[in-house]
């Protein structure tokens, strides 16, 4: 997300932090210790240390779906959301499928391969074959997955691909929210996403033609025109 933000560098703080089991934070081998309530809880004791009350939430793929949960739970610390592709559902059986064909790659320890088949499934042949062509960043991002024990990163997975659908949370939400969908996503489809922005109050959708998943990586002026409206819609000078 740094890169889609910097167009509006001036004008904002911008605080990237890694939810547990991603980055350099702390990973867990338990599933129940990846839930969307305890990534928040951390995101909350952070912000907290850094004194900042309420802020602007937004992310792609699982850090929008944390920042709408966010936003249906604990409303007083979240000023708007930008949720890209965040999904408030229950995997697809498609998507069960996948995991339970690809697992075996991570429970073998073999996470560049497991890194491949997703990004195959998020992005594209394409896409994986541009990223690969800059070795240093693949690199860079398949050393991040080595950070993990084997244990750990099954459990953050199998969190993942077992998720409840949590939708009708979404209509507690009151503050301004922008949704950004890729019209080629699988999931959440752009129907998921439409029904995201009929659930929440006021919310605005703008799909993305052509966009996979990660449309804020393959649209990147698109996506960053239309987060500058929302910014300027909410007062963000």
């Amino acid at each position: 997300m740094l890169a889609d933000l910097e167009p509006f560098s001036s004008r904002i703080r911008g605080l990237f932090p890694d939810a547990r089991g991603h980055g350099l934070s702390e990973k867990f081998e338990r599933p129940a210790d990846y839930t969307y309530s305890n990534k928040c809880r951390d995101l909350l004791d952070w912000l907290d240390g850094l004194g900042v009350d309420r802020a602007i939430w937004g992310g792609a793929s699982m850090g929008a779906a944390l920042s709408l949960w966010t936003a249906a739970h604990h409303p007083q610390r979240v000023r708007a959301v930008v949720s890209i592709s965040g999904p408030p559902f229950t995997p697809p059986e498609s998507e069960r499928r996948w995991w339970a064909r690809h697992r075996p790659l991570v429970a073998a320890g073999r996470f560049a391969e497991y890194f491949d088949a997703n990004v195959r499934l998020r992005m594209g042949e394409a896409a994986l074959a541009r990223l690969k062509a800059r070795p240093e960043r693949y690199t860079e991002l398949t050393s991040r997955l080595r950070l993990h024990s084997v244990a750990s990163l099954l459990a953050l997975l199998d969190e993942t691909y077992t998720r409840s659908d949590w939708l009708v949370d979404c209509a507690r939400i009151r503050c301004p929210v922008l949704v950004i969908a890729g019209a080629d996503d699988s999931f959440p489809t752009v129907a998921q996403s439409r029904q995201v922005t009929a659930t929440i109050p006021g919310a605005r959708l703008h799909v993305v033609h052509g966009g996979p998943h990660f449309p804020n990586r393959t649209h990147r002026a698109e996506v960053q025109s239309v987060m500058g409206a929302f910014f300027a819609e909410i007062g963000l000078e």
